[in-house]
């Protein structure tokens, strides 16, 4: 079933552009055109990979702890097992985060600047700081303001691609075992980023929690920052800012 994505209408860029395949939507913004129909096929072609995997191994979808994978498994599916292994959570937690990092890795090559946006686990090679977005839901409270419900994050430019991915309780439909309004992790790749962003959702159940998880994150060399909301209050860690 479609789903309006509203906060996409904040993201500015020279170009972008909306691809969809199956249950996949991305958004895609880059520093000059890409032609939709290239976008649309490397999309394809990953989306297939997974799709076809899991046909033969049901429980690599369905498994809530690491799987491995086949010797024969496209790279796609081994680096999300690979991903399980360090989360320690299912593999099929960080499929939306591969499917952006596999897909921008190749659009990669048609410019310098690149943001893939997918179910706002996000994959970006940026060449300068950007603003974004991070919606905490409705009925979030905190002491300065009681209405916020988004926050803006300045995201540092780096040498390399990296990514951003969050998990919420409450927020989307992906399954959630924690009471977190949100935790939002930058990290080393998408991947990893996607992964991480639910695995330390989960282990958060109560206040004290959020002191271990956020030792979890510096302790990590995978992981470069963490956002938490929880209960009315917001937690930073890492090479992050937040927008005044």
């Amino acid at each position: 079933m479609y789903e309006e994505r509203v906060y996409r209408n904040h993201i500015l860029s020279k170009f972008r552009e909306e691809v969809s395949y199956k249950e996949s939507d991305l958004l895609i913004s880059a520093d000059k055109q890409l032609d939709n129909r290239v976008s649309r096929n490397i999309l394809t072609k990953y989306y297939n990979e997974i799709e076809d995997y899991i046909k033969d191994n049901s429980s690599f979808f369905t498994a809530l702890s690491p799987v491995s994978a086949k010797e024969t498994a496209p790279d796609i599916i081994k680096n999300m097992a690979a991903c399980a292994r360090v989360t320690g959570i299912g593999p099929f937690s960080a499929v939306a985060g591969a499917i952006a990092f596999y897909v921008g890795s190749e659009l990669l090559q048609f410019g310098s600047e690149l943001i893939i946006e997918n179910g706002g686990d996000i994959f970006l090679k940026i060449n300068e700081d950007k603003r974004i977005g991070v919606y905490l839901g409705e009925g979030f409270y905190s002491s300065k303001d009681p209405a916020v419900e988004e926050i803006s994050l300045i995201i540092k430019k780096r040498e390399d691609a990296f990514g951003i991915a969050s998990s919420s309780s409450s927020i989307g439909h992906s399954l959630n075992f924690g009471k977190a309004q949100l935790v939002t992790v930058i990290a080393r790749n998408s991947i990893i980023a996607d992964g991480f962003a639910t695995a330390l959702s989960n282990r958060i159940k109560k206040e004290t929690d959020v002191s271990a998880v956020l030792e979890i994150a510096k302790d990590n060399s995978l992981i470069d920052a963490i956002v938490i909301a929880f209960e009315g209050k917001l937690y930073l860690w890492g090479d992050i800012e937040l927008e005044r």
